[in-house]
């Protein structure tokens, strides 16, 4: 797999590799796509770090992650459970439920990954559907976070909170999931360098819905990342605890 010449272009015009940072949302639950997603992390030895559902985790996922070696832990909200009003949009963050009820369950989550994954475990943030009420995220250092996760297109930063969002989706939502290509990806990537968007640049996977093309795609992906001289694929710990 060959990168398309602009965005060879614009990799040889910089002074340092563009760093990248992998983000894989939705687990908790022990499944075959996910062994197949940390055998691939560790085939091509790239860090990923996983955005983990705290009341799906199941102690045979738990074990499974804690196996490897390339692996940070993220908190994908509380129970994936959608708390939105009526005609609003998904939120699980936000939407109808009482702050303080939310804040109990929300450090609950937080300690029983503590608990579980000690030192994988990154106090970082990762919204379900990427979406998070204003006062929620406010109240996230006075919950023990230091940072979080959405999309491209969620709201603003937060003064108390370092922000690296994802910013390539492997997968088309809006097209049926349909795993979008490497050259999708890559033109994605160069519009991304165009308008100046801030290091590391995400790349987002969901191993639920990959699939065998899915991670055929990500497979041949992951290769040129770790072989190209002009890309740097880092861990959460370094993308979360470097300056702005």
């Amino acid at each position: 797999m060959t990168l398309p010449p602009e965005l060879e272009a614009l990799l040889a015009a910089r002074d340092r590799p563009l760093r990248l940072w992998w983000r894989d949302d939705d687990a908790g639950r022990a499944a075959p796509a996910l062994d197949r997603l940390l055998d691939l992390s560790a085939r091509h030895n790239a860090p990923v770090a996983l955005a983990v559902v705290p009341q799906w985790l199941e102690s045979a996922c738990a074990e499974r992650i804690k196996r490897c070696t390339r692996v940070s832990v993220l908190q994908h909200g509380v129970a994936h459970h959608d708390r939105a009003a009526p005609g609003e949009r998904k939120i699980e963050l936000g939407g109808a439920v009482a702050l303080d009820a939310l804040a109990r369950a929300v450090m609950d989550g937080r300690e029983r990954l503590t608990g579980t994954f000690g030192g994988l475990f990154l106090p970082v943030m990762v919204p379900p559907w990427n979406r998070i009420a204003p006062a929620v995220l406010g109240a996230l250092p006075d919950w023990g976070f230091v940072g979080w996760s959405g999309w491209r297109a969620t709201p603003p930063d937060h003064a108390g909170l370092r922000r690296v969002d994802a910013h390539l989706d492997a997968i088309d939502w809006r097209a049926g999931r349909r795993t979008r290509s490497a050259d999708e990806l890559w033109t994605d990537l160069v519009g991304l360098l165009r308008a100046g968007v801030r290091e590391p640049i995400g790349l987002l996977t969901h191993h639920l819905v990959a699939g065998d093309e899915g991670f055929g795609a990500l497979d041949r992906l992951l290769g040129v990342v770790q072989d190209h001289p002009g890309l740097a694929l880092q861990d959460a710990v370094a993308a979360f605890g470097e300056g702005e």
